[in-house]
């Protein structure tokens, strides 16, 4: 599950002092409070120890994790968690999105663990507590390195009643909103174009990705799914297709739900990339548990937010454009 929260960060220090003169020293004001939104994309206990180690590092260099709906934050963090498996490897990308009191987004940081000779079928296998705590520290210095620029500009928020933005969803433009629910899945913000139909070409080309329907989910998900993957393929500047192309590389996207239990179901999301002739590349996979029937009807922004995280690791599994001197 990760490990406990340490103990205060300022510890009494009585040495060569007597203890009827001395006097407590006092605590350095903390330098921003954030809230630490619920790990998304990820197995539920390796979720959880990301968070818990992400606030548990911040802390150390004075930076103070609200726990509480009602106290205002300077910044809410959302991680969004995929993991892709290839023939060699397990890759485990990550997204933070730093997000103001208002919603808009501030920061954002991204990156990497390369878990090698995983044999299991299942890309999860690879994110260890070893994995997990790689990704939190990482996640923690860089956000920690940006920190001090923007503290200079930005107040400590104040403890008066308040919501937080809303964990894990698109928040709402006050800060005094209720907080939103847990989306289902990990989080991108929407891109402006337009779904896409046909063959689309974009800069950077070279690369053509057919995406036909994604299948088996509930609600719009369909449609609303292969089009923002599509969406999100195009602002990498990979060409979409809808239509068989020979050359064109192939991401197929099915969704299972799990059995309803006491309110909750699971969903899986699974994103197979396959090469011209067929043959399977990897695989990014998404799971979360979501309220039963959440998803039955629009999926709205859940969509873009699952593509956003999603195309994280199946960039990684298209081949790279070649550098040009």
């Amino acid at each position: 599950m990760g490990c406990e929260t340490g103990s205060s960060l300022f510890g009494t220090n009585v040495a060569n002092q007597e203890p009827a003169a001395s006097k407590p020293a006092a605590a350095q004001p903390a330098i921003a409070k954030i809230a630490v939104a619920p790990v998304i994309g990820a197995p539920d206990a390796i979720a959880k120890q990301i968070q818990q180690e992400f606030a548990s590092a911040v802390e150390k260099h004075r930076v103070s994790v609200v726990t509480s709906k009602e106290e205002r934050a300077d910044y809410t963090l959302r991680a969004y968690v995929v993991a892709a498996k290839d023939k060699n490897a397990t890759k485990v990308s990550y997204i933070w999105d730093v997000t103001d009191p208002t919603g808009k987004r501030v920061n954002r940081i991204t990156g990497e663990e390369v878990v090698p000779g995983n044999g299991s079928k299942d890309p999860w296998a690879a994110l260890t507590a070893t994995v997990a705590q790689n990704i939190a520290s990482k996640a923690a210095s860089s956000f920690l390195a940006w920190l001090p620029s923007q503290t200079s500009q930005t107040p400590v928020a104040s403890s008066v009643a308040g919501h937080p933005v809303g964990v894990g969803a698109q928040p709402p433009a006050s800060a005094t909103a209720e907080a939103a629910k847990p989306t289902p899945v990990a989080v991108a913000r929407p891109s402006a174009t337009a779904p896409t139909t046909g063959s689309i070409t974009t800069r950077g080309g070279g690369m053509t990705a057919m995406v036909p329907s994604v299948t088996g989910a509930p609600g719009d998900g369909s449609a609303s799914l292969t089009a923002a993957i599509q969406r999100e393929l195009l602002g990498r500047g990979v060409s979409v297709t809808d239509k068989p192309v020979a050359t064109a590389y192939r991401v197929e996207g099915s969704v299972s739900l799990g059995q309803p239990k006491e309110g909750k179901q699971s969903i899986h999301i699974e994103w197979q990339v396959k090469d011209p002739q067929g043959k399977k590349v990897g695989t990014v996979s998404q799971r979360n548990e979501i309220p039963e029937g959440s998803l039955d009807g629009a999926w709205g922004p859940t969509a873009d937010q699952a593509a956003g995280a999603a195309v994280q690791g199946i960039i990684k599994l298209l081949p790279q454009p070649k550098a040009t001197n």
